[in-house]
């Protein structure tokens, strides 16, 4: 059965919302990996998370060198 445009709209994830539930998936391999307690309701306030992100985008910026290197060669 067809959907109404309104209930449509009303149903797709916004970026915000799709982006918190991205981190609390990486957090959670994160804490399961590293045998760190799991909490998702003080995730962006822990110390843990700040690091993690830390070394998350610090990853990020290496892989983007290192594809840069790649194609200047």
């Amino acid at each position: 059965m067809a959907q109404p445009a309104y209930i449509q709209k009303t149903l797709k994830m916004k970026p915000e919302v799709t982006r918190i539930f991205d981190d609390l998936d990486r957090w959670l391999d994160h804490c399961r990996l590293n045998l760190l307690p799991y909490s998702p309701s003080d995730m962006y306030k822990s110390q843990d998370y700040w690091r993690f992100q830390q070394e998350r985008e610090y990853l990020e910026r290496k892989a983007r060198r290192e594809s840069k290197s790649r194609q200047e060669q």
